[in-house]
């Protein structure tokens, strides 16, 4: 993996962690507003989404945080 590579996995990373801690922030603000089991239901889809995607980004980044470690 070449330095640019590098870079766009961990933008990538990067990007995948704000949106998820975003979305799990938001959770209990949805739920004090009082919003439909539904809307909760979507919205805990896309963290499971999101989380997933992270998840596969990391794997596929060649170990995340170790390997960039060892470099």
């Amino acid at each position: 993996m070449n330095a640019i590579e590098y870079d766009h996995d961990t933008n990538e990373i990067t990007d995948a962690l704000t949106q998820l801690k975003g979305l799990v922030l938001v959770q209990p603000i949805l739920e004090a507003r009082g919003v439909s089991n539904q809307e909760l239901e979507r919205h805990t889809v896309e963290i499971d989404r999101v989380r997933s995607r992270l998840a596969e980004l990391v794997r596929s980044s060649g170990g995340g945080v170790e390997s960039a470690a060892a470099a």
